[in-house]
């Protein structure tokens, strides 16, 4: 078995739940195997998938908020044990016309496992399926390799849909089961995909076939379309960048139909702790009954508190890190790069990338009246990240470019 790696977690629960797992699955890994091939989805194990895997862990599977909350910290022993069966289950003696196996790919919520499985029945003809990501050429060259060196065949099946639609359904699934994606990893993997089956086309040709499933006009009724010759047909949603900011877009138009945890899971942010999912939902049945006018006595003490806990600390936290990283943005280190460790940064990125075009803030040393503007406007935006604010109009946007402009002219008053 392939060694596990292990990740460093800043909250306490993720760090034990990952040690705990790990040291589980090295000291015993035939159990993990077991109950994975007893899951009804693994059909006797010949269905390997690492999110299946998941779920032969106590400390994941107790619940929807714990699937949320240590999806991550479980990953690399689910993906290692996902890999170890799968190397299993190609040793097995291939049945009469079973000579296939199926590597199945496409983003979160394309639909993967309900479009190859059908009627919740294995193909007939297929020998495994193993579901993953493939945009790794060297990953999936390694996979394509095994099943060639089992003197079986490999075809790769592309499920791709609208990525807007791969969200909604990431988004239902995470109300559903806890488990979710955020658009960052979405616009990764379908944007990075053709590439890496590009080199895997060039590595082994003809030896494996492909199928791209196009569930981008009907979701319902996909068109099959085969041959290597069709790859270009996945690089039509775009590139990364491309692809993220319809996401974005599209994430932004869902805001108000969704619970914020859904929202915080989808733009990237870190799964929260009990505590603090709790305080979530009083802060969402607070905010209910302010739209619908019938807040009772406690509303304000409700909100004090919400500002006093974990989820103000989690703003603050965001709010300082927005702040150091505009103070240090050059065109070598530019803001964007925070992104990286806080997408849901995202909004305030964007707004004071708006502010730096207008000729009153561009950020210029031959104009320090600029210089100070865009300060007093960048303070604006941390001021409403602490308040728990992420996204920005242009009213908003228009508004920390006036209060800036107002400050900078009492600054020149009082100079």
């Amino acid at each position: 078995m392939e060694p596990i790696k292990r990740r460093q977690f800043s909250s306490p629960d993720q760090q034990r739940v990952q040690d705990e797992v790990i040291s589980a699955v090295e000291t015993d890994p035939q159990k993990f195997i077991d109950r994975y091939k007893a899951l009804p989805q693994s059909f006797g194990g010949r269905y390997v998938n690492s999110d299946l895997f998941k779920e032969t862990f106590d400390q994941y599977s107790e619940s929807k908020e714990s699937r949320n909350r240590y999806n991550i910290p479980v990953h690399n022993a689910a993906a290692v044990m996902a890999s170890e069966q799968f190397r299993r289950v190609l040793q097995l003696p291939p049945e009469v016309c079973r000579n296939t196996v199926i590597l199945l790919t496409g983003i979160p919520g394309a639909g993967k496992t309900s479009s190859v499985m059908g009627k919740n029945q294995f193909p007939p003809h297929i020998h495994a399926v193993f579901e993953g990501q493939l945009a790794t050429p060297e990953t999936t060259s390694a996979k394509v390799q095994q099943v060639l060196d089992a003197g079986l065949k490999p075809a790769i099946v592309v499920i791709h849909p609208m990525p807007e639609k791969a969200l909604d359904n990431t988004i239902e699934r995470f109300d559903e089961q806890g488990r979710g994606a955020g658009i960052y990893t979405l616009a990764k993997i379908m944007g990075e995909l053709p590439i890496g089956l590009s080199e895997v086309r060039d590595k082994f040709g003809d030896q494996v076939q492909l199928e791209i499933m196009d569930r981008r006009a009907d979701f319902s009724n996909p068109v099959l379309l085969k041959g290597w010759q069709q790859l270009s047909v996945l690089q039509s949603e775009g590139n990364y960048e491309q692809i993220r900011s319809r996401l974005e877009r599209h994430l932004e138009t869902r805001r108000d139909s969704i619970s914020i945890e859904a929202w915080r899971q989808a733009a990237g942010g870190q799964p929260l702790g009990r505590d603090q999912s709790r305080r979530v939902v009083d802060r969402e049945r607070t905010e209910n009954l302010t739209r619908s006018g019938v807040a009772g006595q406690n509303q304000e003490a409700a909100v004090l508190s919400d500002r006093e806990g974990p989820q103000a600390k989690y703003f603050q936290e965001l709010s300082t890190a927005f702040c150091q990283a505009s103070e240090k943005a050059s065109k070598k280190n530019p803001i964007e790069s925070i992104l990286g460790k806080h997408p849901e940064l995202s909004g305030a990125v964007s707004a004071r990338k708006i502010i730096c075009e207008d000729i009153n803030f561009t950020n210029s040393f031959f104009n320090p009246d600029n210089v100070t503007r865009l300060k007093l406007a960048t303070d604006g935006l941390c001021r409403r990240i602490t308040d728990g604010h992420l996204k920005f109009d242009e009213k908003e946007i228009n508004s920390i470019k006036s209060v800036a402009i107002q400050q900078h002219k009492k600054l020149d008053t009082e100079r």
